[in-house]
């Protein structure tokens, strides 16, 4: 009988699988390398190594950065942009604001599109309030068209203007265009994005369609690869709003997969969250390439539709609001024009990697300094399947101190302090900028190397408590099995309080949820699903809005008049406007400009064991370098081994399969019956 559930989590150095047997309640998790360059090895390679049964398998999740690595190198696709006639400079113009204000040579960055002349206009015209004032003819169309076919693109993107209100257009130009241009790849805004600003709308658009083909084309070979292995099961893929998706459908709207990989994170990290009575904590999610960070607050991740592929050039889909730094394992140490030591964004990745794989790296990285300060066991990595060649980095810390005046230890240590701040800097950003102290905090730590810096970090920024959960090298993929499905419908319509019938939003409070349940049971949901709403508003005058989780909406939430239901989401506005911004004005205007329901199909999820005292491990000792301190004798101790809820005096390194944890002088450590480690940081 198939009881077998997946979650696998593809990044850019390793592959990450958690497997849970819902007969047992047992839970089992590996990595395995990462294969950019054929990413469907890795993704089958893990099934095959974890050793699980194909005939066992009745669920399976993915998530992967494909989608975000695309984007980040500009490895698209070739994209048609159609737009209203006079408009195509659209993608070009972006906003009037500038990265740097007083950089003369700065420029802006460059849209997703080959050339301008891919941007092409087609004679229609909506006006605001999305009345036709041009007709979109036949022969507009076959003009387009006949424009099209000269590009040869790979994927087209519609974005018309106040599509958002009215769609009749865009609906008839689609219907057109995948008939001419069947087996193209088509993205249309008001599918992808209905909302307001058009350059937004139209960069959310052009995205889609940049990642679209070939997202189509790995969704398609994992299913090969699946069905070779003999897996013929439905599996989804985790969207950046931490719901699942069918992977059929994502793949025909991979925007929504730009964060796929650490939602999963996020997910995972309200499940622990709430096994640990926590309210509010800061996550760190530290993988070979990159630092992923986030809030939760009240026991939940925070959302927003504020992703940037690249400063100025927007997605605007719904996610979990996670910041990212480039620092990992593999971020490459180097030393800038000025002779200033740097730790990354560039990343020896995978292929060839760390000095210390062995694999033809030659650059040292985080890991290799980490080695050479002591705090990587070499026998014990990835559990000991992986030999790390600890003469290679320290050949290597010599050769780049050298130069600098340095000795190897002093190099490494100011690498990962390097690091360290950088992680910190991030954690700032998302804290201390957005008004919350991470000293009210615990810091929860995961990803390969999240466990290993954590200690250093909260004791750069106060933070009192360090929580390590379990299989934390794997944690964003046991995130995966944690999540729900869910969709996000928006719909934009400008609306000012005091002009609005109350029963006409909520109407369309109806309609929206109507759709959004329609979509889950398309899905195969056949539950009853949760529903939260959500307006974005702002005073009249104001120029930008905020978005407002507000009290439930719609015909059928109760016994409330539809008057009563929209005063509750105005005096919720006025509460997180304070909030935020710390006055309110009671009597101004509200402009309600977009509305948002979430529906949400909770599926079943792991339910993780106790775990009980094992036998004392003696463990072994070596010498670790620290800040401070120098080189001291410190333990070192396999994580299955340690005892319940015996608290452990620092210096100590904790080993398990995926993860290391360091444990800091005058710091102390306890591991739980939920297995999750706490470290008091003092």
């Amino acid at each position: 009988m198939a009881s077998k559930r997946i979650g696998i989590d593809t990044g850019g150095t390793f592959t990450d699988l958690v497997c849970f047997d819902a007969d047992t309640g047992s839970v089992s998790s590996l990595k395995v390398a990462s294969t950019p360059k054929a990413p469907t090895e890795a993704f089958i390679a893990s099934i095959t190594e974890s050793g699980a049964p194909p005939a066992e398998i009745d669920f399976l999740v993915h998530g992967t950065t494909v989608a975000t690595n695309a984007l980040i190198q500009r490895a698209g696709a070739r994209v048609a942009f159609v737009c209203t006639a006079g408009h195509e400079d659209i993608p070009y113009i972006q906003r009037v604001n500038r990265q740097y204000l007083y950089d003369l040579s700065w420029d802006k960055p460059r849209p997703l599109l080959r050339s301008r002349r891919h941007c092409l206009g087609v004679r229609e015209r909506m006006d605001a309030r999305g009345e036709v004032l041009v007709p979109l003819e036949a022969e507009a169309i076959d003009e387009l068209c006949d424009r099209i076919a000269e590009i040869e693109p790979e994927a087209i993107a519609v974005c018309l203007l106040f599509s958002y209100l009215n769609t009749a257009h865009e609906e008839r130009l689609a219907a057109e265009l995948r008939r001419r241009f069947d087996g193209v790849p088509l993205s249309v805004s008001h599918e992808v994005a209905p909302i307001w600003r058009e350059y937004e709308r139209s960069s959310t658009a052009i995205a889609d369609a940049y990642v679209k083909p070939l997202m189509q084309r790995y969704v398609g070979s994992l299913e090969t690869g699946l069905a070779e292995a003999g897996i013929g099961i439905d599996w989804a893929m985790m969207k950046s709003n931490g719901g699942l998706m069918d992977a059929s459908a994502a793949a025909d709207h991979p925007v929504h997969l730009v964060m796929s990989g650490p939602a999963g994170g996020a997910v995972a990290s309200e499940h622990v969250a709430d096994l640990m009575g926590l309210d509010n904590l800061v996550t760190l999610d530290v993988g070979g390439t990159s630092a992923d960070v986030s809030l939760i607050l009240g026991g939940r991740a925070g959302y927003t539709t504020s992703y940037e592929i690249e400063w100025g050039i927007p997605a605007a889909v719904p996610l979990i609001d996670i910041g990212t730094v480039g620092a990992g394992g593999g971020s490459i140490a180097w030393v800038n024009a000025g002779g200033f030591l740097q730790v990354g964004p560039r990343s020896a990745g995978a292929d060839p990697g760390p000095v210390c794989y062995g694999a033809g790296g030659a650059e040292l990285t985080l890991t290799d300094a980490n080695l050479v300060l002591g705090r990587l066991d070499p026998g014990s990595f990835l559990g000991g399947r992986m030999q790390l060649d600890e003469a290679a980095a320290r050949a290597a810390a010599e050769a780049m101190a050298g130069p600098l005046g340095m000795a190897p230890a002093e190099l490494a240590h100011s690498i990962v302090e390097i690091a360290n701040e950088n992680m910190a800097n991030a954690i700032r950003m998302v804290s201390i900028e957005r008004g919350h102290d991470p000293r009210h905090f615990a810091l929860l730590a995961f990803g390969g190397a999240g466990p290993l810096h954590a200690a250093a970090i909260a004791r750069k920024l106060g933070i009192p408590r360090v929580v390590i959960p379990p299989y934390p090298g794997s944690f964003a993929a046991l995130g995966l099995l944690l999540g729900d499905l869910r969709v996000d419908k928006l719909w934009t319509q400008g609306y000012r309080s005091d002009r609005v019938a109350a029963s006409e939003v909520i109407a369309r409070f109806d309609a929206i949820a109507a759709a959004a349940t329609a979509e889950l049971r398309a899905q195969g949901f056949d539950g009853e699903p949760e529903l939260s709403y959500a307006v974005n508003m702002r005073y009249l005058g104001q120029n930008y809005e905020t978005e407002v989780e507000v009290p439930p909406l719609g015909s059928a939430t109760g016994a409330a008049s539809a008057q009563e239901q929209l005063e509750r989401a105005y005096a919720a506005f006025h509460a997180e406007h304070e909030s935020m911004y710390d006055y309110v004005i009671r009597d101004a205007v509200i402009e309600m400009i977009s509305f948002r329901v979430t529906a949400v199909g909770a599926i079943p999820h792991p339910a993780l064991a106790r775990v009980s005292s094992a036998d004392p491990d003696p463990g072994r000792c070596r010498e670790v370098f620290f800040g401070g301190y120098g080189r001291v004798e410190t333990r070192l101790i396999r994580r299955p081994a340690m005892p319940i809820d015996e608290v452990i005096e620092g210096p100590a390194i904790i080993t398990e399969d995926g993860s290391t944890t360091v444990v800091e002088p005058t710091m102390t450590v306890r591991r739980t019956d939920r297995d999750v480690l706490v470290v008091e940081t003092g």
